[in-house]
């Protein structure tokens, strides 16, 4: 399984998809991310999903999903 790399810019958290959101990735994703968030206390998280060819409603609902544990988390 692909993990899709989580890097910090000063407060704010940037997330790049490159590789194909399959269903596991997606969920790895969220944990992921929930706990860089808890971890480095950031204020933002960016999201760039431009790479991706299909946005299908698993994911699209794990993104939603991701916006609001991030927002739940102060970012």
């Amino acid at each position: 399984m692909d993990r899709v790399p989580i890097l910090r810019m000063g407060k704010t958290l940037l997330v790049t998809i490159q590789v194909d959101m399959q269903d596991q990735t997606a969920m790895a994703l969220q944990n992921d991310l929930a706990e860089r968030i808890a971890q480095t206390g950031a204020s933002g998280v960016m999201i760039d999903i431009s790479a991706l060819e299909i946005v299908d409603s698993f994911v699209g609902r794990m993104l939603a999903s991701i916006s609001g544990i991030a927002r739940i988390l102060s970012a």
